[in-house]
């Protein structure tokens, strides 16, 4: 359940961007990549888009619980709640920080590398051994 929402919540931000990133030109859509790497230690999964990346003024806040790439979050729950039903998939700024923190409860980590004009790597480390004294957040 923890690394479904880890992946979860890479993918869908990866494939939203790309999407917004091309949205008036659909022809240009690059797939999202997905590397998985078995280690002796860990497992290490890189997904890469091609989604115009984040500034580096958001890299310095994507841990927080108050930034996304996403739009406003006070618009997003507007929508919620004027349109009953509706599904708000992406701009509530905690999927980031609280995928790190479910890596991190595995023993690995979560990285991000981007380039604003391009797109995103993600990296995401998760431990094979079980046998790593984790402190919990």
């Amino acid at each position: 359940e923890h690394l479904h929402y880890i992946f979860f919540e890479l993918l869908k931000n990866s494939m939203r961007a790309v999407v917004e990133r091309h949205k008036d030109k659909p022809h240009l859509i690059q797939p999202v990549s997905v590397v998985i790497a078995d280690g002796d230690e860990d497992v290490a999964i890189k997904i890469s888009d091609k989604g115009g990346g984040i500034p580096l003024s958001g890299m310095e806040r994507l841990w927080t619980y108050t930034f996304t790439t996403a739009g406003n979050t006070k618009e997003k729950l507007q929508q919620i709640t004027q349109q009953p039903g509706r599904q708000v998939m992406a701009g509530f700024a905690h999927g980031l920080p609280l995928s790190r923190i479910h890596a991190r409860a595995f023993g690995g980590d979560l990285h991000v590398m981007s380039m604003q004009g391009n797109g995103t790597d993600v990296y995401i480390h998760i431990s094979k051994l079980g046998d790593r004294q984790v402190p919990v957040p």
